[in-house]
């Protein structure tokens, strides 16, 4: 679809879901998905670091809602694909995606000093975490990397996804998520992560900023946006190669 006006569109269907919140149930209304399109990105898109990724339309799809803005501000000409996400930053994608708004009271006692602090308190009022030492659960642990699998929890919460029982992935073992990584392989929200067999999850594995966009934009239901091609002095070699066996 490069160099078509293709705007990001959010279906009906999974977001017509309400996201439970722990004082009722409230309907969550996605972000609002401005109108412009491939057509009207520069060559190689929002970002000058996401040339030859496979996540490329995902990243370009979340940023045309407001999901991301970039990794670099004052500029945030750049996204920083590879990266691994925290997750105090999962705390804010989700809030943007969510439309959840700040909660000013403060669930765990190691979040004051971090600007994701609204957001991290908005998605535990929301139900979307519990935080990282149960039983106890007064911390959230906002530095932390995010694995696979605790991302499914949280987009699993987010988005109220049926559990599954059963599901194609023969390495989650007795992972505490083992339900919500079966939810989301039977919403399409995960393919796995050994292409093309795609019979295990990787768990444990740390989630990047750009599979991150990938799981977002397919638990929105949004349509990734290929922008213009980039001309070739600005693909990234090292990009391309990371992405030779991405996990999704």
């Amino acid at each position: 679809m490069k160099g078509n006006n293709v705007t990001a569109t959010i279906r009906l269907g999974r977001l017509a879901l309400s996201v439970l919140l722990l004082a009722g149930a409230v309907v969550v209304l996605p972000a609002t998905v401005p109108t412009a399109g491939a057509a009207e990105l520069p060559p190689g898109g929002t970002f000058v670091d996401d040339n030859g990724s496979i996540h490329e339309g995902s990243i370009e799809a979340i940023a045309a809602i407001g999901v991301t803005i970039g990794c670099n501000p004052p500029a945030n000409d750049r996204f920083c694909p590879s990266q691994p996400v925290t997750r105090a930053e999962m705390a804010t994608f989700l809030t943007r995606a969510l439309n959840l708004g700040e909660a000013t009271v403060e669930p765990f006692s190691d979040i004051t000093d971090t600007v994701h602090a609204p957001a991290i308190s908005a998605i535990a009022a929301a139900g979307i975490t519990k935080g990282c030492n149960p039983p106890l659960n007064n911390e959230f642990c906002p530095e932390r990397w995010v694995t696979r699998g605790e991302m499914a929890s949280m987009l699993r919460r987010a988005f109220s996804l049926p559990g599954a029982a059963e599901g194609p992935f023969n390495d989650l073992g007795n992972s505490v998520h083992v339900d919500d990584i079966n939810a989301l392989a039977a919403t399409g929200t995960t393919q796995g992560c050994n292409p093309p067999a795609n019979d295990q999850f990787c768990p444990t594995h740390i989630v990047t900023r750009e599979q991150m966009a990938t799981f977002l934009a397919r638990a929105l239901d949004l349509d990734p946006i290929e922008p213009p091609e980039a001309p070739f002095h600005l693909i990234s070699s090292f990009t391309t190669h990371h992405n030779c066996c991405e996990t999704r």
